[in-house]
Order: structure tokens, then sequence, then C-alpha cells
């Protein structure tokens, strides 16, 4: 009996090891086959990549920004859940064509471009009938207006590195980093990972919200959170669309992601106020300022400075009103933020 239990526990434990053998887990310093296979999927989702075989520390980072992305555990390492996620990402969409489509219209759903969708159907004309299949591919390029869409990267910290030589190499300023990353000082250490908000001028994933895909407006103490609460003023009890941050008069206030201001002045209850629009149906809104910094249908990056902070509307001190709104329903934006 203990001999057959010793032979089937051992049979147990030769299945387990097999699995775990085989179980796909490419990390730095590998090369090869597997690592060219992982480095095109992340090339055709408009990753900035070389597809040299090599796992170096450039693919490394975009293997992270991909899982910072996408709510994947941030490691760097291709392991069987980030595998599966990107080829399934990098999947083209079977599409047929319905009644009143155009190509177009088809190119902006899924947010692709006409030329990628012919290149990837070899199609020489832009003309398509009712019933056609079609292959649309997830490039990552975006079908919008916008060439340039700021976005988010991880950068993993290496000796010598400090915030500033880091905001110089991306772009970036070391506020929006630390905003980016709620830190509270200058301190940073070697292989921690930091979101870095930048401007990539290639192919590109349009914004997407997620957690960690907005910056800290401003850092400060939340002094009203999102939800039910007695009104400060009135004594009622009410529902509080966003979140208050409370900071010394003139605080700069900073866009948390890039979009169109549509408007930029005074809203009962609000006082001097900006409401950006970031696509995707996405808005967020900035009240009580004491100054407005930028007008209305101004285009504005990720961290650049739209307002001094201020208790102007229905105020008690000086703090900033934070709203966060998706298709004109407001949302709680600590889930969001980093």
């Amino acid at each position: 009996m203990n001999k057959r239990r010793v032979l089937v526990l051992s049979f147990i434990l030769i299945i387990i090891l097999s699995v775990t053998v085989g179980a796909v887990s490419i990390d730095k310093d590998n090369r090869g086959k597997e690592v060219r296979e992982v480095q095109k999927l992340l090339k055709e989702l408009g990753y900035n990549i070389n597809i040299d075989g090599i796992y170096g520390y450039r693919t490394k980072s975009v293997v992270k920004d991909f899982q910072h992305n996408n709510g994947l555990n941030v490691d760097g390492i291709v392991g069987r859940n980030t595998l599966k996620l990107l080829k399934e990402t990098a999947e083209d969409i079977k599409y047929t064509v319905k009644k009143g489509d155009t190509l177009s219209e088809i190119a902006v759903k899924y947010d692709t471009t006409v030329e990628d969708i012919k290149d990837r159907n070899k199609m020489n004309k832009s003309k398509i009938i009712i019933g056609q299949d079609l292959f649309i591919p997830k490039t990552g390029r975006g079908g919008g207006e916008e060439s340039k869409i700021y976005s988010a990267i991880i950068h993993e910290v290496q000796r010598g590195d400090a915030l500033s030589i880091i905001a110089r190499k991306y772009g970036s300023d070391v506020q929006t980093i630390k905003l980016a990353n709620n830190l509270h000082s200058n301190t940073i250490y070697v292989d921690q990972n930091l979101v870095i908000p930048h401007l990539s001028k290639g192919a590109q994933q349009r914004f997407k919200l997620a957690r960690g895909s907005l910056i800290w407006p401003v850092m400060g103490r939340i002094s009203s959170s999102y939800g039910w609460r007695i009104h400060p003023i009135s004594n009622e009890r009410e529902f509080h669309k966003g979140v208050d941050i409370a900071v010394p008069n003139g605080s700069k206030i900073r866009a948390v992601a890039g979009g169109r201001v549509i408007q930029s002045g005074w809203i009962n209850g609000f006082g001097k106020t900006i409401v950006i629009d970031h696509g995707q149906g996405i808005k967020t809104l900035y009240g009580h300022n004491s100054r407005i910094m930028v007008p209305a249908g101004r285009r504005i990056k990720i961290g650049q400075v739209i307002a001094l902070a201020g208790s102007t509307g229905a105020s008690t001190g000086s703090h900033l009103h934070f709203g966060l709104f998706v298709k004109g329903k407001s949302v709680n934006p600590a889930k969001y933020l980093p």
C-alpha cells in the first residue's frame, strides 16, 4: 500500500515538474526564436522595439510597458499570462461588412487606419460590399486626428539615474514624473519601476483609462473622498462627484492626461474651472482655482500647468476639486491614479 502511494505521488510530481519546466518564462538575457516572436507581437501592437531576438534592457522595458497598460504584474518577465494576452491582443479582428459601412468608419471604430486595413486585406481600392469579411489589424496606430499622443512607459531605474536625468531622456519633467508615481521626494532606487509620461512620435496606442493611466493633478492631502458626504457649507447629505485635494493657495494644478480644454471659466459651485476632453468619452474637471492658465480650445499635454489652486466658488478653503467623467457619468478618480 505504501509503495502504491509512493508511485502515485511520484507520478503526480513528475506531471507537475513537466508542466513547470514547460512553462513559458522569457527574461532578460534570453535570446532566440521565442524572443523574436515576443518582439514581433509588440512591434505589431505599435511599441517602439527592434526585432533582434535578444531580450535586453530595451525589450524588458517594453514588456513592462505592455504589462502596465494591460493590468498585469509588472515584472518584465514574459510568463504564460503575459504571452497569452500579448497573442490575443495582437490577433487580427474578423469583421463582416454591414449595410451602410464605409472603410473609414470601420477604421475609426477599431482605432486603425484605412491604409492598414487595405494592406492587410490586399485591397487596391476602398470599395467594400455587404457580407465581405475583412481582417482588421491591431496596429495600435490609431485612426483619430492626433498624430502625437502622450502615454506612459516603464523605466527601470539604473545605477547613476536621477529624476532630472530620466526627465531629460524622455522629454518629460521631474514634477510630472513624481505625480505619475506618487513620489513625495526626489529619491529613487535601483531596479525601481517608474511610470514615465512621454511623447512618442511613432505608432502609438490611444489613451486608455486604466489603473495608473492618470497622474495626480497636484500633490496634497485628500480632504474629501468620492461618494456620499455631508456638504461642508449646506450641511446636507450629497453625493460628492470627485475628490478634494487640500493644497496651499497658488499651488500649480497640472493636467492628468493630454487632451483639449473644452471649458475654461466660471462654473456655479466650482468657481474658476477647467474641463479637459481626453477623447474616448473621458473628461476631467478641475474646480475652485484662483487663476486659470489655459483658454478653451487649447490642446494641452500631460503634466502641463493649467491653473493655480484657490478657493473660488462654494469652498471653505484652498483646495482642488478633481472630477473624472466617462461618457457623462462621474467615476471615482482614485481608481485610476497611481
